[in-house]
């Protein structure tokens, strides 16, 4: 994130000291739900700002964050994003590739773990290693389902019910089994790579990302 949001997050972190327990699980959710809607970060922190300061006031008076809020908190929020100018195509663009990217990363690092554990172990005869139609697809999969999930907790932040956790869970469950076994039951090799180019384009793929990182609100 860029130096600005930094900054006002490290505020805000340190504003929300001064609420309560209680507070501080509504302001919780509250930031999560803003994580999901289409605002550059920066103006999610300074709405987050604000909110808190309006928690932190209400309960110097004795206030609960519902009185000040109302019971509604979604459309609390709502009302306040709707002020707010929006990210344009390419921004929504920019910040979707630079939240995919740690994702890929980590796949990258555990496929190249893998297959360099299959080298040492001679599973495989040589550091040049197949990538099978298997590693692509249950990767893609795997990256859909995080994106999914993450989708829907913003979305359903103020959703707290047991219920409504495990049913989430044993989706996401499914989802990860699923893209397991298609890595291991659709063998088809598309390409070989050698190990140390695919170390140097997983370095690569991480690099862009702190770029976009530093760059994009």
């Amino acid at each position: 994130m860029s130096r600005r949001v930094k900054e006002m997050l490290k505020e805000n972190n340190e504003l929300q000291e001064q609420l309560s327990d209680v507070g501080k699980k509504v302001l919780t959710d509250i930031v999560v739900y803003l994580r999901g809607v289409p605002v550059s970060a920066y103006e999610q922190e300074r709405v987050r700002r604000d909110i808190t300061q309006m928690l932190i006031d209400g309960e110097k008076r004795g206030n609960s964050a519902r009185e000040v809020i109302g019971e509604d908190y979604r459309g609390f929020c709502d009302s306040i994003v709707d002020e707010i100018p929006h990210m344009s195509r390419k921004e929504k663009l920019l910040v979707s590739v630079r939240d995919a990217l740690p994702a890929l990363t980590v796949l990258l690092v555990i496929w190249c773990a893998g297959k360099l554990a299959e080298v040492l172990s001679g599973i495989l005869p040589s550091f040049n290693c197949p990538v099978t139609l298997g590693n692509l697809l249950g990767g893609i999969l795997l990256l859909a389902g995080v994106e999914g999930l993450i989708m829907l907790l913003t979305k359903y932040a103020f959703e707290s019910s047991r219920s409504f956790r495990v049913k989430w869970g044993l989706v996401w469950a499914v989802v990860f089994i699923a893209a397991v076994c298609v890595n291991y039951l659709i063998p088809y090799k598309v390409f070989r790579i050698h190990l140390g180019l695919a170390a140097v384009l997983t370095l690569a793929v991480f690099i862009v990302y702190r770029i976009l990182d530093a760059r994009v609100d």
